[in-house]
């Protein structure tokens, strides 16, 4: 659903109006209007009013309410909201397909397809209370509370029935329209008006009170509700499969050992998932790889219970450690050490692990029968013997790689593979928006092609602020626009600083604005605050919303390149912020 335009002065406003016909908001061509009893009022609505009368559609409402502890919010919509220059504003409820009324239990029912019947809310409750909401909101907005002299009403459209008998209690002759009142709606409309006018001689508005109408249905209170209801549509396009994927999902099916490059976003641990489930379909005993510990703890997470038994997932580093900590392997002497010395550490981890991991593979009797990995472009030369010891058929056994070379944070060199055969490409992005993708673009200097229907999105925003107490107030700022006036949820959002979080802007803290900021995974998906994290710790998740801070100028320090940026911006699927450094 579409912001409305911003509101000008109100006679060069009611000026155009009147040059044209009723003007419909948001603007759109009526025959998009999804559901057709909407559509087919909307279209004679748009035909038949005359021009300066301006027809909200599915205007969405949201006002506090005050219960004895505390205030909250309370939310509905207005199929549509008329507002005429002669008289005032009308409020109209549509319901369309076959409805009955059962007097008795004063319950209102839509007949089903299949001949069975659903309640559905009373009509005209909900038009009645849509129109003291908006009342009270125009009044609070922009006239003190004191209406003026217009006119404030409602009405309830049924455009696929007529009725006769009695009219049910809160409802009368007036207020009820039918199929056959379509054609004539203008007129329609018009009496409805007179019956609701207060004075016994309505005359058309003054400019200021026009103004001060069109003013209180003004973008800034249909803000709240746009931003995570334009998430939610956007997310529905970006998770359907693309056809390059389905058709490379079906190629991979006659192969046994293949490798998949894909730009960032183009569903390459979708495909890697998909691709071990399809193993384990098969029975067979499969291992899921990859770098990152906190994605394979993310995998484990969503894998389905049936598959629990048949695929196992580790990152390489705990796989490394489990092996070589079973009995069988101290048995044969193995001792797995870990330094305590950073630099002497990460030597371990990217050399004599992988060494400790083949003694202890061979000094065990369990293989798998297939072998997924994926971020493979993080895989260090010496690890993959490993990786073919640890199949069944080490020489020939299936074997499955997912990588993009530029996602490699951990060498300096593109990544050494197993030569597996050519590989497939997966050139579309379908995880962001257009908006982000072209981000992404941009940084790494190559074309990413968007899939086809991906949504527009927000264009990313940059801040320049210095580190400190301009960063954390800048995310302070950006995570109350988000979580506050976006109502978006907390699982929705991720900070991630260029390096590690405790020596970040943000240090120890665990509010932001009154939010909390959780650290762990399990905590941040069951929503129990912001997950604040470190672009490489997140490498292979992924955010609705994305705050990166604390970020300088890709290549100017070491533990930030070219290739973090351009992996923690392609992090956010929908929205994203970055908090640059000032240099």
């Amino acid at each position: 659903m579409g912001i409305l335009p911003p509101l000008g002065d109100a006679a060069e406003r009611i000026g155009e109006l009147e040059d044209a016909m009723a003007k419909l908001i948001p603007k759109q061509d009526v025959e998009e209007i999804e559901l057709k009893p909407e559509r087919d009022v909307a279209r004679e609505l748009v035909e038949q009013l005359p021009g300066g009368w301006v027809i909200y559609h599915s205007y969405p409402w949201l006002r506090p309410e005050r219960n004895h502890y505390k205030v909250t919010l309370r939310e509905g919509e207005a199929d549509f909201v008329i507002v005429s220059p002669d008289s005032g504003i009308l409020v109209l409820e549509v319901k369309g397909g076959e409805i009955v009324y059962n007097p008795t239990e004063h319950r209102y029912e839509r007949v089903l397809p299949n001949g069975g019947r659903r309640k559905i809310k009373d009509p005209f409750d909900q038009a009645s209370g849509n129109t003291h909401t908006l009342e009270k909101q125009i009044l609070e907005r922009s006239f003190g509370g004191e209406n003026p002299g217009f006119t404030f009403g409602w009405a309830v459209v049924f455009p696929d029935c007529n009725y006769d008998g009695y009219l049910p209690p809160g409802a009368s002759d007036t207020v009820v329209l039918g199929e056959k009142d379509l054609p004539h709606i203008k007129s329609r409309i018009t009496n409805v008006f007179r019956h609701w006018a207060r004075r016994s001689n309505p005359q058309a508005l003054e400019s200021h009170v026009l103004d001060g109408i069109l003013k209180g249905l003004s973008p800034t209170f249909r803000f709240l509700p746009v931003l995570w209801r334009q998430i939610e549509q956007q997310e529905e396009s970006l998770f359907r499969l693309t056809e390059q994927q389905a058709e490379i999902l079906e190629n991979l099916d006659r192969h046994h050992r293949a490798a998949i490059e894909g730009v960032a976003g183009s569903g390459k641990t979708r495909l890697a998932m998909a691709k071990a489930q399809s193993f384990a379909e098969t029975g067979k005993q499969t291992l899921f790889l990859c770098y990152n510990s906190a994605l394979a703890e993310w995998l484990r997470g969503e894998l389905p219970e049936e598959y629990e038994d048949l695929i196992i997932i580790r990152s390489f580093h705990a796989l490394c450690s489990e092996w070589c900590r079973r009995p069988e392997s101290q048995a044969v002497g193995i001792e797995f050490a870990v330094p305590s010395d950073p630099k002497t550490r990460q030597a371990f981890w990217d050399n004599e692990s992988a060494q400790l991991l083949e003694a202890a593979i061979e000094s065990n009797e369990e293989r798998f029968d297939a072998v997924v990995v994926d971020e493979a472009q993080d895989f260090h030369e010496n690890w993959w013997l490993a990786v073919d010891l640890i199949n069944r058929d080490p020489d020939d056994g299936s074997l499955y790689i997912f990588y993009d070379p530029k996602q490699n944070l951990f060498h300096e060199s593109n990544p050494a593979l197993p030569d597996v055969g050519k590989p497939y490409s997966l050139t579309r992005n379908c995880r962001n928006t257009r908006k982000i993708t072209q981000a992404c673009s941009e940084i790494i200097d190559q074309p990413i092609k968007a899939r086809e229907g991906a949504p527009e999105g927000a264009p990313p925003k940059t801040i320049v602020c210095s580190a400190g107490d301009e960063q954390q107030k800048a995310c302070a700022s950006q995570l109350k626009e988000w979580a506050g006036k976006g109502k978006l949820k907390y699982h929705q959002i991720a900070l991630l600083s260029a390096g590690s979080t405790t020596k970040s802007s943000l240090g120890s803290t665990r509010r932001l604005s009154g939010i909390p900021l959780v650290t762990d995974l399990e905590k941040w998906k069951a929503g129990e605050g912001v997950l604040l994290s470190s672009v490489r710790k997140f490498k292979g998740l992924e955010s609705d919303a994305l705050l990166l801070f604390d970020i300088p100028n890709p290549g100017s320090k070491p533990y930030f390149k070219t290739a973090d940026f351009y992996v923690a911006c392609s992090r956010a699927k929908h929205l994203l912020t970055v908090l640059k450094l000032t240099d």
